[in-house]
């Protein structure tokens, strides 16, 4: 998708007047690194299974554009250096984020873009206590219609499964499970290509 087309998508979501199950709506970036982090597991698991949206500089509840202030912005290359100094993840499976930066009636707004994966569930393997609650680790955030799970709980078990037939390829039809599985041996291969060499 380019820019054009995901402002487009962007405004069409503003204009619904709602949050969804892929797209959330912040008045101004997260002052805590916990939460933002947070936020992003909850759309990185969420049962979309597409591209999810974190739209930043949207009034709450009137869901007026305002546009994003500087104080507590994040580039890019911060939120990603963010999820990396979390050494702990399940499997080393990172979510992977873009933010960019597009204009709604004249107003700059940053769109924090997770992109749809293969590899849920996302959970930590240590809590992570930086600057606001814990997010905690074993804890499966999901996002449930237009609300994400709350960092004292954890995903109900069918979300759980849900999430895992994701992983193993269990959601696909029988064509696409097909390249699945080949695409998975051919990773297994070079998995012990490279251990044996590495001995």
């Amino acid at each position: 998708m380019n820019d054009i087309e995901l402002q487009d998508e962007i405004h069409e979501l503003i204009e619904l007047h709602a949050e969804g199950e892929y797209w959330d709506f912040k008045q101004q970036w997260h002052s805590k690194k916990a939460d933002l982090l947070h936020d992003i597991i909850c759309m990185a698991n969420s049962p979309a299974n597409r591209d999810c949206y974190i739209i930043i500089g949207i009034e709450d509840k009137t869901y007026n554009v305002l546009g994003v202030k500087d104080e507590n912005r994040k580039t890019q290359q911060n939120v990603i250096d963010l999820l990396r100094e979390k050494p702990s993840w399940a499997g080393g499976y990172i979510p992977e984020v873009y933010v960019k930066t597009i204009s709604i009636v004249d107003k700059k707004i940053d769109v924090i873009v997770v992109k749809q994966s293969d590899n849920t569930p996302f959970y930590l393997l240590e809590d992570y206590k930086k600057e606001g609650h814990p997010v905690f680790k074993g804890a499966i955030y999901t996002r449930k219609g237009d609300t994400n799970t709350p960092k004292t709980g954890t995903a109900d078990l069918y979300d759980t499964e849900l999430l895992w037939k994701r992983r193993l390829g269990l959601l696909y039809n029988p064509s696409q499970r097909a390249k699945f599985y080949l695409k998975m041996v051919d990773y297994l291969k070079k998995a012990l290509i490279y251990g044996h060499t590495s001995r």
